[in-house]
């Protein structure tokens, strides 16, 4: 598992559960040969690392190995070869089961996994899905949708360490350029003739760019010359931006010229149904060869989808829409996949690749369940290993956590999947659909402008009560540190006005603080204010806007005093932007008619901060129409 998010409450409660967990451990010096693991060998290959003295300890950098790889009948596949081995994921350190990235020296097929040879591989541990086979599954959807150019191939396999046995692992490709995974131009010294893989994640660090409010990150290689490196990921994030903002505007013409729209259809039926709660955080991967289109593969990171994860409303459920992928006002959200469900266009397309591919879509819970019987000795010795069966591991529905055997996990995550196709099927072919309309789990629409309500809520510190759906809180105030109840993960655009509003009912000896602060950090505030509170049910209702952007805000309440509080039908709604001011900095003016007319004509460094301002034609499109419309307007207003 790669990076994730954690909102405040749940990084407290992976720490205190794993306290007791060191980062690393020191594994014996090969305390059985190699012919002994084997003759103990159940159902999967084997992978038998010979660390040689080394401590795999840290992400940052390889240590030297061997690895033996024995195929599921013991034939010796690949023998003592030397590797760099080091720790891969975050998140995913703190936990006793450690994920690796090895690397061959020369391009190597372990057990003739995928399409072919190359250096790097990964062995990814699983820790916190039980089922050990929800990577698996995300990558099998990849491949049946095929218009994506390339999916992640991968095999279980057994695990050993310096004799140690370490359960069962998922041995998949790592993501990079190469002829069998992304195969894109790679020239290095190229700009516009060049190919590039991207990553959109919160944690971006190298080569990175801003379109919006996502940050992305150049994975393949660029110039070792500072200067054409900096030509390079101008260049890739100019074409970004152009890509997504021509899908803000809607036009299919101009999306065409950008974008390899098939792929993004295929990326975003595999996404939904998934339900991924990192669609917009994460491990998103895209590629632009060198002349051709933006196009969206492969999918990678899918241990907390497929219902394993409760920190949003809905998305533990097999009905209804990832909000994630519907709404772009929370931190999880995934833009391109929020703003291509609004074009009707997109629907149509999205609809009819739906029905070539759902009979291939309906065998995903088959392979499931084979994986699991096929296998069935070596997942159940995993957990003779990790004793995590029949209890919580991170933040898995109830449902999951009270499994007690991996059968059971199996089952339980080929009926998510034959339940959540059945419903996107029911969904795509409804009227609901074909107008726009998006439904939760309950059927009901989702009320897109609300950021709350896309949020994910909790509690921190103090006992209390969640209302998803109201959304609010329940809980007794307190003196001194009560705790908090937040909503976690809240987007802000700085000059853009937002209207905060709830109803609150609490007695006269309690009081209601609250603001707006980074997620992140030192925790720095933003906004904020306090009500008093009379015994009777009232309603508290402010504007402000905020002086910064920021993407990971969390949205706190304390209750202090004594009594018990009950804040309901909370709200935070983006208010209507001034109309013409693209720019976004609070008026209208020639200026923004400059902006608009510069971007029309893709002049290079135009940039539109607020589009919807520019749309005087109220169709979901920007066109020399609404430039005319903002001309005349703006000669209307002098």
């Amino acid at each position: 598992m790669s990076t994730k998010r954690k909102s405040l409450a749940m990084l407290t409660a992976l720490t205190l559960s794993v306290c007791a967990v060191p980062m690393y451990r020191d594994f014996p010096v090969q305390a059985i040969t190699n012919e002994e693991i084997v003759a103990e060998q159940l159902s999967m290959p084997i992978v038998s690392i010979d660390t040689l003295g080394n401590s795999v300890t840290t992400k940052e950098y390889y240590v030297d190995a061997q690895v033996t790889i024995c195929d599921e009948n013991g034939a010796v596949n690949i023998d003592a070869s030397d590797i760099s081995i080091r720790l891969r994921g975050n998140m995913t350190l703190n936990a006793p089961k450690k994920s690796y990235r090895i690397k061959f020296p020369a391009k190597q097929n372990p057990l003739t996994i995928g399409d072919g040879a190359a250096k790097s591989w990964n062995l990814v541990a699983n820790y916190h899905d039980a089922s050990l086979m929800r990577n698996m599954a995300a990558y099998q959807l990849g491949e049946i949708m095929d218009n994506m150019p390339y999916a992640a191939n991968g095999r279980s396999v057994e695990v050993y360490v310096n004799g140690d046995y370490q359960g069962v692992y998922f041995l998949v490709e790592s993501v990079n350029v190469n002829k069998n995974r992304v195969n894109i131009t790679e020239s290095p010294d190229l700009v516009e003739d060049n190919g590039y893989l991207i990553q959109m994640s919160r944690y971006a660090e190298d080569n990175v760019f801003t379109v919006d409010c996502c940050n992305y990150e150049v994975k393949s290689d660029v110039s070792a010359d500072a200067a054409i490196a900096e030509q390079q990921v101008d260049y890739i994030a100019d074409y970004t931006e152009k890509a997504l903002h021509a899908l803000k505007s809607g036009d299919q013409e101009a999306v065409a010229q950008y974008i390899d729209i098939p792929s993004l259809v295929d990326n975003c039926i595999a996404n939904e149904i998934c339900k991924n709660v990192d669609s917009g955080w994460d491990s998103y991967y895209m590629s632009k060869d060198a002349g051709g289109k933006l196009t969206f593969n492969p999918m990678w990171d899918y241990d907390l989808a497929l219902g394993n994860n409760t920190e949003a409303k809905g998305v533990a459920e097999p009905e209804g829409l990832c909000i994630y992928n519907i709404t772009d006002s929370c931190a999880n959200s995934n833009p391109w996949l929020c703003y291509a469900i609004e074009c009707d266009w997109f629907r149509e397309l999205l609809r009819e690749r739906w029905d070539e591919k759902l009979t291939e879509l309906q065998t995903i819970s088959d392979f499931v369940v084979n994986e699991a019987e096929q296998n069935l000795a070596s997942y159940d010795r995993n957990f003779e290993r990790w004793n995590l069966l029949g209890s919580a591991i991170y933040n898995e529905p109830e449902e999951i956590a009270a499994l007690t055997t991996h059968k059971a996990h199996a089952e339980y995550l080929a009926d998510w999947l034959d339940t959540r196709i059945a419903w996107l099927d029911d969904y795509y072919h409804s009227d609901e659909f074909t107008d726009g309309v998006l439904l939760d789990e309950n059927n009901e629409p989702v009320d897109t402008s609300n950021i709350i309500a896309n949020s994910p809520l909790m509690m921190w510190g103090m006992d209390g009560e969640v209302d998803t759906d109201s959304p609010g809180f329940t809980a007794a105030a307190s003196n001194g540190w009560g705790g908090q109840a937040l909503a976690t993960g809240l987007m802000l655009q700085s000059r853009q006005k937002y209207k905060l509003s709830f109803e609150y009912t609490a007695p006269e000896t309690a009081s209601v603080n609250f603001r707006f602060q980074k997620n992140y950090g030192n925790y720095a505030s933003i906004w904020g204010d306090s009500v008093t509170c009379n015994g009777s049910t009232q309603t508290f209702e402010a504007e402000f806007t905020p002086d910064v952007t920021d993407t990971n805000v969390a949205f706190v309440m304390e209750f202090k005093g004594s009594g018990t509080v009950k804040v309901e039908k909370l709200s935070l709604i983006p208010l209507e932007a001034v109309k013409g001011d693209v720019n976004a900095d609070g008026e209208f003016t020639v200026a923004d008619v400059v902006e608009l007319q510069k971007w029309l004509l893709a002049v290079p460094d135009a940039k539109l901060t607020d589009w919807k301002a520019g749309n005087f034609c109220n169709d979901d499109r920007l066109d020399v129409f609404d430039l005319c419309l903002m001309k005349r307007e703006l000669l209307k207003s002098n």
